[in-house]
């Protein structure tokens, strides 16, 4: 039986080969990995090759494995489908330890051509001794040794491992976070997972000690059962976040002409998170907002909050959007409002909670104040502020980093934690004033949401699964 916790040498290869990369093409989709590993600055030997030879970008081309001069570690196959068993062939003469074949064409085809010719991919795979990762899929980035499928992928090391069965879903993810200060230990994209599974990479990830959370998109398992018990001892150790593709009839369909995987019904899945302590999330965009939660918002007490921001009508909806997701925003009592009247007009700041603040209160200092007493009132846990750009003025705008930093120090006096929902503009010189101001929140380790739906999902979805399973591993200090 294979130790499947002891990946060590598909994340930390000490030499690679992209097979089939095109030597005519600067523009073909497979000078993708090369391009990745070149701007990531792979350490170790990096071979090329393709039966015309050649050269790219100042490296040699050999025109096959057998003549490279060295052993091979891991091989990035780019070759069509219908060569991929004599590649396995080639791999075992060099004592490859692993093959990632990124090239569809398989069983997620549906047809009994592509299904046999996976078969005989893994069988080969298994009789040589080499690990497969995939086919049909994006294969690994890892960002300590140098590793990434995409030039743009953050180079930092982080605490989040990502397990997808979709490539596009593993590079959408990591696009999407990268700017609200979520960094990644590992991530990898699977695929049909002939050999290598999600099961197997779940328990690496929960081995591995630079992984400090878990997050999954699956679209089925090859053995549920060993499944479940792989990720009820994942829960048990790190936080785990489950996306889990086609669990309507429709996205069952798609799946199965996606990666071939076999799907489930909603309540399984939902009932499955429920009793293992694992965090299920319904799209992209609120697991995204869920490790914003958990990386950057030390988890409040309770639910009470208190809002504040600008714009009535903002006001109005981002209470609706808390209050609906079972977040409460109690109104100010009468001395609350009586303190901050004290130095804050009536005219155009409502204090009620949400606290609708006007251009008076922007002043230097006023700000901090106001959240200076609302923080220490006993009778909230956290605060959420809220900017929305399109609707402030320029002024507004060129002082809203000193704002962040007020309200900032206004929370810490009463020691009540604070996270910021920063609408992104649509407006190109809004949306360049606005970058700034999110890098910053991110620089003062401030959970930075898009959207007002998006923070109350996220915070709720948190608050639930720790009252739900109080000795649920954490990855952020309690308040």
């Amino acid at each position: 039986m294979p130790d499947y916790a002891n990946l060590e040498f598909l994340f930390h290869p000490n030499s690679i080969a992209l097979a089939g990369i095109t030597v005519t093409n600067p523009e073909h989709w497979t000078r993708t990995f090369l391009d990745s590993l070149l701007e990531f600055r792979f350490e170790r030997p990096l071979y090329l090759v393709n039966p015309k030879g050649g050269e790219i970008k100042g490296l040699k081309v050999y025109q096959s494995l057998a003549d490279v001069p060295n052993t091979i570690d891991y091989v990035i196959s780019l070759v069509p489908a219908r060569v991929a068993p004599g590649l396995v062939e080639e791999c075992a003469g060099k004592g490859v330890k692993a093959i990632h074949f990124c090239t569809a064409g398989f069983s997620e085809t549906g047809e009994e051509e592509g299904i046999k010719l996976e078969a005989k991919v893994a069988e080969l795979g298994r009789k040589k001794g080499i690990r497969i990762v995939g086919p049909n899929c994006m294969g690994v980035y890892c960002p300590e040794s140098r590793i990434s499928f995409q030039s743009n992928f953050p180079k930092e090391r982080g605490t989040v491992g990502f397990i997808s069965q979709s490539g596009g879903n593993a590079v959408d993810i990591v696009n999407q976070v990268m700017w609200r200060g979520i960094r990644f230990s590992k991530v990898i994209s699977y695929g049909n997972a002939c050999d290598l599974n999600e099961s197997d990479f779940l328990e690496y990830f929960t081995a591995d000690p630079n992984t400090k959370a878990i997050a999954m998109y699956i679209e089925g398992t090859k053995d549920g059962r060993r499944f479940r018990q792989t990720l009820q001892k994942a829960a048990s150790k790190k936080p785990v976040i489950l996306l889990k593709g086609g669990v309507t009839e429709s996205g069952a369909r798609a799946v199965a002409g996606h990666t071939g995987a076999l799907a489930g019904s909603e309540a399984v899945w939902d009932s499955l998170c429920r009793q293992l302590g694992v965090i299920r999330v319904d799209s992209l965009e609120e697991m995204g907002d869920i490790l914003v939660t958990l990386l950057f918002l030390p988890m409040p007490k309770g639910r009470r909050m208190a809002l504040i921001g600008g714009g009535g009508g903002a006001s109005v909806l981002i209470t609706d959007e808390f209050e609906k997701k079972g977040l409460k925003v109690p109104s100010l009592p009468q001395e609350i409002r009586e303190r901050i009247r004290e130095f804050t007009p009536a005219a155009g700041n409502i204090l009620r909670n949400p606290i609708d603040y006007s251009q008076t209160m922007i002043e230097p200092g006023k700000l901090a104040r106001t959240v200076g007493i609302i923080s220490n009132w006993d009778g909230i846990d956290f605060l959420m502020g809220f900017m929305r750009p399109t609707l402030a003025a320029a002024s507004i705008r060129g002082r809203m980093a000193e704002m962040i930093d007020e309200m900032l120090e206004g929370s810490r006096q009463g020691s009540k934690q604070i996270g910021l929902v920063i609408e992104p503009s649509t407006l190109a010189q809004e949306a360049k004033e606005i970058f700034p101001i999110i890098q910053k929140c991110v620089s003062l380790g401030l959970s930075v949401y898009y959207s007002f739906a998006g923070a109350a999902s996220a915070i709720s979805l948190v608050l639930s699964h720790y009252e739900r399973h109080p000795s649920a591993p954490r990855i952020y200090r309690v308040h």
